[in-house]
């Protein structure tokens, strides 16, 4: 049994380690949904996500400029202490701490080994996808099933519906085996604009969760099998000038999700600053998933084109 109470800070044991309440704090400057979730996914038993075993594939953690009664947020977990099942490491994660959290002298803590990842670390909007997958995972949510259906996509077995997947944001069907939107990139580049905000993903107001708006605010851009894609940031800008360029994008961006893999189920780069644009970046695979979007009342204009190489 959970007890919420204000008890200094944002905190919470990992798993269930008391007998009878357990205490989660949840004090003034917590209480958005974001954090709430991340305290209870810890009570649930997620760690955070730069503790994985594989995080040094993926960050750096620059401890000099972490003080040393808080070094333990950021210990590497034992090979036997941190069964990931499958999903792969996310810098979005809601588990995940931001690139200066705990510094101890405004120096950055994490560095992320691929840079253009720095403003997806340490959202507190929402739990991810990939969040719900691993806590789906690491109680059998769907082992009361009879039969398991095959997911495809990253998609994962519904716990409510035996005969449906849970789908990411770029699939959908039964089996989350049809691409939402797809934009098929051969020769010449294409180019997506959103020049107003009825295109865009909007972030409502409410619990700080998205909301989708528009047709086109999300989208598969797909390569030939075998080739890559360059995406490069034309422009990117928001009423109101730099005023909505903070750190982690909470207000306008562009998302891109790239995987390896081509796995479109983490959350992506992202990108909101003036700075930004002519930037550009070559994928991991042929796929990349992007997502446009901006708070209310923000009116949003961007161009991406992308090209295969």
């Amino acid at each position: 049994q959970l007890q919420f109470h204000r008890g200094g800070g944002c905190w919470s044991y990992v798993g269930n380690a008391v007998s009878g309440k357990q205490l989660i704090s949840i004090d003034t400057g917590c209480d958005n949904i974001g954090i709430i979730s991340h305290e209870v996914s810890h009570a649930l038993g997620l760690d955070h996500t730069q503790n994985r075993k594989d995080r040094d594939a993926y960050v750096t953690i620059n401890t000099g400029n972490v003080p040393t009664g808080q070094l333990h947020n950021f210990a590497k977990l034992a090979d036997d202490k941190n069964n990931n099942f499958g999903v792969e490491y996310e810098y979005g994660s809601d588990m995940h701490y931001g690139a200066y959290d705990f510094s101890s002298n405004g120096q950055i803590v994490i560095t992320a080994k691929d840079a253009d990842y720095v403003n997806t670390m340490g959202q507190r909007k929402l739990l991810t996808f990939n969040d719900y997958r691993l806590l789906n995972a690491l109680y059998e949510c769907s082992a009361h099933c009879p039969k398991q259906i095959s997911c495809q996509n990253g998609g994962y077995p519904s716990p409510k519906d035996c005969n449906a997947c849970v789908c990411n944001d770029f699939y959908t069907g039964t089996n989350c085996q049809t691409p939402k939107m797809a934009l098929e990139i051969t020769s010449p580049a294409k180019t997506v604009y959103h020049q107003d905000y009825n295109a865009a993903l909007y972030m409502s107001n409410n619990n700080y969760n998205w909301e989708m708006f528009g047709k086109d605010a999300v989208k598969i851009i797909r390569a030939p099998e075998g080739k890559k894609i360059r995406v490069t940031i034309n422009k990117v800008y928001a009423a109101y000038g730099q005023l909505h360029c903070y750190l982690g994008c909470p207000f306008v961006g562009l998302e891109f999700v790239d995987s390896a893999s081509g796995d479109l189920s983490s959350m992506g780069k992202i990108f909101c600053c003036t700075k930004d644009q002519n930037y550009s970046f070559v994928s991991k695979s042929n796929l990349i998933g992007y997502k446009a979007y901006a708070s209310p009342g923000m009116p949003f204009d961007a161009a991406v084109t992308y090209s295969v190489v």
